[in-house]
């Protein structure tokens, strides 16, 4: 009898051990399907650069981000340096409407663009960026807000747009504090 005892215990720990692995499977699958950083989860935003519904990069984690999450009952300070770089350019008509999407449901307290002429040998913005005018445009899916575009025009033909965007949010939940980074982006005008 005691045999049986520990055959059914054994038996009752592997299924016990594939329930979870099955409950953790299943997990995962739900938050992969979320997507990337949204409002309150206490993590830098994902950027992307949009001509339309087109993606057309990625963007490029630069200069410094400063972002607080709450840790038991103190606050965590993540700032970090990012070496300045820009990804591969990619051509747009002048005058085109662009789009920098923020994949956080909070609306931005401010979001900046700056366009640089020009890059370094080493890859860095040469001279004064221009602050390009923009708007903020909330993203909705299944009737919530998910992310923000700031949408703007690059006006100039044949030229290089060396973009920096940086966004700030005010922490609404946990720590309440300014929390902000720089993303990169490269686009050139067809002349």
């Amino acid at each position: 009898m005691r045999g049986t005892t520990v055959s059914t215990a054994a038996g009752g720990w592997r299924l016990g051990v594939v329930v979870l692995a099955a409950l953790a499977a299943g997990l995962l699958g739900v938050l992969l399907a979320q997507g990337p950083a949204r409002a309150h989860d206490h993590l830098v935003p994902e950027t992307a650069l949009k001509k339309g519904d087109r993606g057309l990069q990625s963007g490029t984690r630069v200069m410094e981000s400063s972002w607080r999450r709450p840790s038991g009952d103190l606050c965590e300070l993540e700032t970090t340096f990012y070496r300045t770089r820009f990804p591969e350019t990619d051509s747009v008509a002048a005058g085109a409407r662009l789009r920098v999407r923020t994949f956080k449901a909070q609306r931005p307290d401010s979001f900046e663009i700056a366009a640089y002429r020009a890059v370094d040998a080493e890859g860095r913005p040469v001279g004064e960026g221009r602050l390009l005018g923009r708007t903020l445009e909330r993203v909705v899916e299944n009737g919530r807000t998910v992310a923000w575009d700031a949408v703007f025009s690059v006006k100039n033909p044949g030229r290089d747009y060396y973009l920096i965007s940086e966004g700030h949010w005010q922490d609404r939940e946990g720590c309440g504090d300014d929390q902000y980074a720089s993303w990169s982006f490269h686009v050139k005008t067809r002349a």
